[in-house]
């Protein structure tokens, strides 16, 4: 049984400009990184730097192999919940959970960056680029370019070869980093055009070193050209220029830096529209705490997006509640607590299933204001005891 108490999509639509996603990256040992924050503040939000981590094995066909950078980079479709990676010589498919599914050849060998944008997979040699299909299976099958190759644009817009690009829907824009510290605009085609942001180096944000290796869009901000840059080892977030973008709930970090964790330099970056946490999870008779996540990613137009509630008590009765804001500092309340701001509104109320789990439908209108954030947690009745996720953080984003 369910019962709705709002529409998430009045949610969605009354909700403050915030954001919150996630960022992949990729290392020649084949590890699969999922990174947000790192938590700061006093209340340190939200949870990271590492939500996932998996490795980029092959199980249907032959994966990638390992390899050094500045081979290797990794890509994210954000409307399938897709990662795609590559060593260079091989592009597999993975949904986020680190199931293989598929693996094929790309046309040019040497890929040092890929992205998802326009239906298809933008890939770089550094000096070529160009876009092929989104499909991957096995057995191994080459992919024919689809757009291009076309020349990257070294001496109008770049100075060396790019380490990594990104697309962006809202301008029809591609943007890369290369060897020597720049990070450039362009409008894809056979003639070099430069692209609404310009052209500039990133060492006026700091952190970051001259060698980009990994480049990202902020999808939760669409036409202002803010993206993430990494140098293998450091992540910086920048607008247009190269100063450092204003910090945001998802990515707080000061200076807008963040480190990568692990031992070996990573190549590639890619963004997804990812729910985050927050806090803890509690149950006040001292039973394990239940979990919330989402199914999918919040880009807009996305019907099939859902909250989910894991590891609770079969039977129960579970309230989803959302606010505009998180709970800083966290009140405690009959022993638990609640990372939601005043005012909170009620989501939905649903009876805990046989497996311990709920899910509420919250389904992204394909129109609606950008960027919009909603703040969520489950609150559970247990019979026995109160249960409480950890607070969850939403927002709308471009495909």
């Amino acid at each position: 049984m369910m019962r709705s108490h709002l529409p998430i999509i009045a949610a969605v639509l009354l909700a403050p400009a915030s954001a919150a996603q996630t960022l992949y990256t990729f290392d020649g040992a084949l590890t699969v990184t999922e990174l947000s924050g790192p938590p700061v503040g006093p209340c340190a939000y939200p949870n990271g730097p590492v939500n996932s981590i998996f490795p980029a094995v092959g199980v249907l066909c032959p994966g990638p192999a390992p390899f050094l950078p500045p081979l290797g980079d990794i890509a994210v479709n954000v409307a399938t919940d897709t990662i795609y990676v590559t060593n260079g010589a091989v592009i597999s498919s993975y949904t986020r959970f680190g199931v293989h599914l598929g693996t094929a050849i790309p046309p040019v060998p040497g890929l040092t960056g890929m992205a998802v944008g326009a239906g298809v997979l933008w890939i770089t040699t550094g000096v070529l680029y160009g876009a092929v299909p989104l499909g991957a299976g096995c057995p191994l099958i080459p992919l024919p370019f689809v757009i291009g190759p076309f020349p990257v644009p070294i001496g109008p817009i770049f100075a060396g070869p790019i380490g990594d690009l990104d697309f962006e829907a809202a301008s029809g824009s591609l943007i890369a980093c290369d060897a020597a510290g720049l990070v450039g605009s362009f409008m894809p085609g056979p003639v070099p055009v430069l692209g609404p942001y310009g052209v500039w180096p990133t060492a006026p944000a700091g952190c970051v070193g001259p060698a980009g290796v990994g480049i990202a869009f902020d999808k939760a901000l669409p036409g202002t050209g803010t993206v993430f840059v990494c140098d293998g080892v450091l992540i910086s977030r920048q607008v247009p220029g190269g100063l450092p973008a204003p910090p945001t709930f998802y990515f707080p970090a000061p200076g807008a830096c963040i480190p990568i964790p692990g031992a070996l330099p990573k190549a590639g970056l890619a963004y997804a529209g990812r729910q985050i946490t927050y806090g803890f999870g509690l149950d006040n008779s001292g039973l394990p705490a239940p979990l919330i996540d989402a199914v999918g990613q919040s880009f807009l137009g996305n019907g099939a997006y859902a909250i989910t509630l894991t590891g609770s008590v079969p039977g129960s009765t579970a309230f989803l509640r959302y606010s505009f804001l998180p709970a800083c500092p966290t009140p405690f309340v009959l022993g638990v607590p609640l990372y939601l701001g005043v005012p909170r509104f009620p989501l939905a109320t649903v009876i805990v299933g046989a497996g311990g789990t709920a899910l509420v439908p919250a389904p992204i209108p394909a129109v609606a204001p950008i960027p919009l954030s909603v703040y969520l947690q489950w609150i559970v009745l247990t019979g026995g005891s109160i249960q409480v996720t950890s607070g969850g953080e939403f927002s709308t984003v471009f495909p």
